[in-house]
């Protein structure tokens, strides 16, 4: 199965919520990390995805965005706004958890250890459900854990768009996670990479990032459409449409490169009309795409 993770920013959540009707809930599991104070958007993500049969692994004690100077306990403001939602809480294992959360779950937790797991994290290991560790987690401490779920930060992810070639390489987790003993799931960042940022800088040049399985190694690739270079970032819907001109052109002349995907038919949506929707919008766009294309992958 494969466990998307995603920020809890308002173009993420809309985009597992536009695909909860459309992938089967046995294919795709999200991790969701909170970043906002406002869990309004969160607890709507959260129910109108359950009406679907997905139960979100949700981090329940974040420390990016909103709460990177304020640790909260997220449970109890989730539940206060919605009892009724089903999700699985998820504990961040950092430099100083707090135990109070596991002791106000009535079952075990989910861990995630996003940089490396040591001796600090051996007393949440007795009980839990899922654990997500980094790809280069030793394979000798597999034999010691259960239900792992491997994540990878594969994006090649450049400082400007327009340093961006015609496409990169991502990654091969999808074909080899599961020969790895006791990995149950593989997990990423999407296009957007594990660095977090509020906001992008301004864009002198506007990319769409959209992955794709190379068939002949199954490979995960990521082609790059690109606006010419510019040295102002005036224009960014002119300079969306010749990014996205890039992109129809080689769709309509390479039509078995990419999956059928709700994002590929936004885009050619958004070029039959015109129509600028936002570098937010782009990006969910790609993302809808990234993780579609994976479980129609893992469908086949």
């Amino acid at each position: 199965m494969y466990f998307p993770f995603l920020r809890g920013k308002q173009y993420e959540l809309t985009a597992i919520r536009e695909l909860a009707p459309r992938i089967a809930n046995n294919l795709f599991k999200p991790i969701i990390e909170p970043v906002r104070n406002n869990l309004l958007p969160l607890t709507k993500t959260i129910k109108n995805i359950n009406f679907y049969g997905f139960s979100p692994l949700i981090i329940v004690n974040p420390d990016l965005g909103d709460f990177k100077s304020e640790r909260k306990n997220l449970l109890k403001e989730i539940n206060a706004l919605d009892g009724s939602l089903i999700f699985e809480p998820c504990l961040k294992i950092n430099d100083n958890p707090d135990d109070s959360i596991i002791r106000s779950l009535k079952n075990p937790p989910s861990l995630f250890i996003p940089e490396i797991l040591d001796e600090s994290a051996d007393v949440y290991l007795d009980n839990y459900d899922y654990i997500i560790v980094p790809v280069d987690t030793p394979e000798t401490e597999f034999t010691n854990l259960k239900k792992i779920i491997i994540i990878d930060d594969p994006f090649q992810k450049k400082t400007r768009n327009a340093d961006y070639k015609e496409k990169s390489n991502f990654s091969s987790l999808h074909t080899n996670f599961q020969t790895k003993e006791n990995v149950v799931g593989f997990s990423d960042y999407t296009i957007v990479g594990s660095e977090y940022s509020e906001s992008g800088g301004p864009a002198f040049v506007v990319t769409i990032h959209l992955s794709y399985i190379d068939k002949k190694h199954n490979q995960m690739l990521v082609r790059h459409f690109s606006s010419p270079p510019s040295k102002s970032p005036a224009n960014p819907g002119g300079k969306f449409h010749e990014a996205l001109t890039n992109a129809i052109e080689f769709i309509e002349d390479n039509p078995d490169v990419f999956y059928e995907t709700q994002g590929i038919e936004e885009l050619l949506k958004l070029y039959k009309n015109e129509h600028f929707p936002g570098l937010g919008l782009l990006k969910k766009i790609s993302i809808q795409h990234h993780i579609e294309t994976l479980c129609i992958y893992l469908d086949k």
